[in-house]
């Protein structure tokens, strides 16, 4: 291997999920990236990028070497085509940032899984293709997902939760727990004195996967005249679906696409709005709520686990599959005594989540496993 002495490795991660594009695991991989590196070892680095100029500041880093990968994920040409370019580099231990570990490479490599929705919820209506490519996706993805973790160095995962579940697969003690981090656009987003809207708003952050649940706050809308509500999503193939409900609810007036948004404008719009919802009924970890709690937003969430183990007693529970309990809890933030309140917990939990101590606890991580082989 091409360590430069027995203390410092080389190390590889597949960042070619990184940025926007990719939602919440996009962003886990540039953060964890820009922490790594903050920490200013003596390891080399190799980041494999899907695209030229896919994250721009990597060159501002010493010791880190980029590599152009244009696999497309999740198919067959990534499980035979990845092993080769990652092998090229001669790594000392490589980390791929999501449960599509290319099956054939021969060295020891780390991996995060966000959850294993998947592996819970078999649902077919998450998806356009045909019943029978459904079918024969899902089986790929579980064999390759399970094993990739069980012949995985280590596992990280985000919460507890996923610990849990993720513990079914392989032993526990090779699982660590590496909660996310918020972004300093949200941390010190400067006070908003004038809403970026004419109108009162909850705000959903997300996609519109059906696990997701969004059609829950449309339905809600019913018992709240007053309120708009604004969703900042990417395009995707279930637009047509959610607005087909907007319409039949007869909501489109009150129901606001704006498509991605810069961190920085999207603290700004989480500032003026009632409150952050969180309908999902399954989920990893659920950033945007804690993104919104650091911006001094409230969050209302459904009644999960993994919900109440990330955001404690600072959000407002609904169960998930009652619009009536979700506009009661909207009402309720309408209150200043009670908005005051489940600000200042937010922002407590807020100051709890860090990007660096995620990256200091992988970096500690990769070390073990360095020492162990």
């Amino acid at each position: 291997m091409s360590s430069i002495s027995s203390n410092t490795m080389r190390i590889g991660i597949d960042a070619r999920l990184a940025g926007p594009r990719h939602a919440g695991i996009g962003r886990y991989i540039e953060e964890l990236l820009k922490h790594l590196f903050a920490l200013k070892t003596q390891h080399e680095w190799v980041v494999f990028l899907g695209e030229k100029n896919q994250l721009p500041w990597l060159s501002s880093f010493p010791r880190v070497k980029q590599v152009l990968a244009p696999v497309c994920h999740y198919t067959l040409q990534e499980q035979l085509a990845m092993p080769k370019i990652f092998a090229r580099e001669k790594l000392d231990l490589l980390h791929v940032p999501h449960f599509n570990a290319p099956l054939l490479y021969a060295g020891p490599y780390v991996v995060t899984i966000h959850d294993l929705l998947w592996h819970e919820r078999r649902d077919p209506t998450a998806t356009t293709l045909t019943p029978w490519m459904h079918a024969f996706k899902h089986k790929a993805y579980l064999f390759v997902a399970e094993m990739a973790m069980r012949r995985a160095k280590a596992v990280f995962v985000p919460t507890q939760f996923v610990k849990k579940v993720v513990a079914r697969y392989v032993d526990a003690q090779r699982i660590t727990v590496t909660p996310e981090g918020v972004a300093d656009a949200y941390v010190h987003a400067p006070l908003v004195k004038e809403s970026p809207f004419p109108y009162p708003y909850v705000l959903y952050v997300g996609s519109l996967y059906p696990h997701k649940n969004v059609p829950v706050i449309v339905r809600a809308l019913a018992s709240l005249p007053n309120m708009q509500f604004v969703v900042i999503s990417g395009r995707s193939v279930f637009q047509e679906s959610f607005f087909t409900l907007v319409k039949k609810m007869g909501v489109e007036n009150r129901v606001h696409m704006l498509g991605y948004v810069p961190d920085t404008d999207a603290a700004r719009i989480m500032q003026s709005a009632v409150a952050l919802i969180q309908p999902s009924k399954s989920e990893g970890f659920g950033l945007s709520g804690v993104e919104a709690m650091a911006a001094g937003t409230p969050v209302i969430a459904s009644d999960i686990d993994v919900f109440h183990e990330v955001y404690k007693d600072a959000a407002a529970y609904f169960n998930p599959d009652d619009a009536s309990a979700l506009a009661k809890q909207v009402r309720g933030l309408l209150v200043p005594a009670w908005r005051k309140t489940a600000i200042r917990r937010g922002k407590t939990i807020a100051k709890t989540y860090s990007w660096k101590t995620m990256a200091d606890q992988t970096l500690s991580a990769y070390q073990k496993v360095r020492s162990s082989q």
